[in-house]
């Protein structure tokens, strides 16, 4: 009987927390936006996968992941042109540049001191073709990059100055 007590209790205590997954608005690294789609299953949340700390030419990289892409409901898929109107309404100030690079689309964003990095990426696809979006990450550099290196992130090849 305790041990049907205890499940019955453990089965609850889950099924609640499910209920109360955290979602987020913004990126806590960056403290930017979050687009709704990250949340890609009801009350799961939308926690980052955190990328690995890392050098990008002369700068220290911190980074957060989050998928936009839900394979299991391909219905609820977010095109890349809607994903990338959403960050320039949403990104007062910050600059846009694009490029494609093993086959997938991607859109950097970034602001004025080129420290807060925001890159879409798409589903594979065709270059000009307005893919799914597939994923999108908020980077944090320190010293800010040059415009031609976050230009070069969005292509495949880093190049520093």
């Amino acid at each position: 009987m305790k041990n049907v007590l205890a499940a019955a209790i453990l089965s609850f205590c889950l099924a609640n927390a499910a209920g109360q997954a955290k979602v987020l608005t913004s990126d806590p690294l960056t403290g930017v936006p979050l687009i709704p789609a990250t949340v890609l299953f009801k009350n799961v949340g939308n926690e980052p996968d955190k990328l690995p700390d890392g050098q990008v030419c002369k700068s220290k990289m911190q980074g957060n992941l989050y998928l936009l892409s839900n394979v299991m409901n391909p219905a609820s898929a977010l095109k890349m042109d809607a994903a990338a109107a959403w960050y320039a309404a949403h990104l007062s100030g910050y600059k846009k540049v694009a490029g494609y690079e093993g086959s997938r689309s991607q859109i950097a964003f970034y602001n004025s001191d080129k420290t807060i990095v925001v890159i879409l990426t798409g589903q594979l696809g065709a270059k000009g073709e307005n893919a799914d979006a597939f994923s999108v990450a908020y980077e944090r550099y320190q010293p800010g990059l040059s415009e031609k290196t976050i230009s070069s992130l969005t292509q495949g090849k880093i190049a520093c100055n």
